[in-house]
């Protein structure tokens, strides 16, 4: 299993799951495609372009020499799907993932009329994070306070968004018409996701099921979560249901 985290976050947000993931059987790996970066410290970039990305993921999968099951958050999601359609990927999960085309619109409109300036932040080409202010209005906007300044303390990181994000919403792959080999595929979104709004997760899987009918698409929603689906927290909701999904996928 090969687990990528999304931009302006740190690989140490999948670091809950991996004790339940190894528990129930698989080996773990987790793409570091960041270099650490605090927000705001002024350092380089914290991952590569969307490409590069791809082309990570892509060598750490053929150096397995099998297909992997794929989780991806955020950019890491599309990441997840394009590896499915090209058939690198044995299944992929992909969690609030960075919509692009059609889908797009809602978020892109959500994040236009809100005061967050992430609409703005996504158009620097150097390495930026969201402040605090802004990360608890659009990606960690469900819980305490506290809670929030933790995921923010402890694994966000600076990115360039120029870089990584607007490729991934260009450059990402549409689902081909007629009959697909490609596994199985779930896509998941947070009821109360300020950021990637539920209805471009829904709009995607739409997109998905009318183009590869005979291809299994699922679509999960969990309506008391926001971007962060409480990845980097104890919370086990959304693990237990994607190993739910993945036995019941024969994976």
């Amino acid at each position: 299993m090969l687990l990528i985290h999304g931009l302006w976050f740190r690989p140490s947000l999948w670091t809950p799951w991996l004790p339940e993931l190894n528990e129930a059987g698989y080996d773990c790996a987790v793409l570091p495609w960041d270099d650490g970066g605090r927000p705001g410290n002024g350092s380089r970039p914290a991952g590569p372009d969307f490409a590069a990305l791809l082309r990570a993921a892509r060598s750490h999968v053929q150096a397995l020499g099998s297909r992997p099951i794929v989780i991806g958050h955020g950019v890491g999601g599309a990441v997840a799907e394009r590896l499915l359609a090209e058939e690198t990927a044995g299944a992929a999960i992909s969690l609030a993932p960075t919509p692009g085309g059609y889908p797009a619109i809602p978020t892109a409109a959500g994040l236009l009329g809100r005061r967050t300036r992430l609409a703005l932040l996504s158009l620097r080409g150097g390495p930026v994070a969201p402040t605090f202010p802004q990360f608890r209005r659009a990606i960690a906007n469900v819980g305490p306070d506290a809670d929030a300044r933790r995921l923010y303390e402890q694994h966000v990181a600076a990115g360039a968004p120029r870089s990584v994000l607007l490729p991934a919403i260009r450059r990402r792959s549409r689902p081909a018409s007629g009959r697909q080999r490609r596994g199985p595929l779930l896509l998941a979104a947070g009821g109360r996701d300020e950021l990637i709004r539920e209805m471009s997760t829904a709009l995607l899987h739409r997109s998905y099921r009318r183009r590869q009918p005979d291809a299994v698409t699922d679509y999960k929603v969990f309506p008391g979560l926001d971007h962060t689906l409480a990845l980097g927290t104890p919370s086990v909701t959304v693990l237990f249901y994607c190993l739910d999904w993945l036995t019941a996928q024969n994976m």
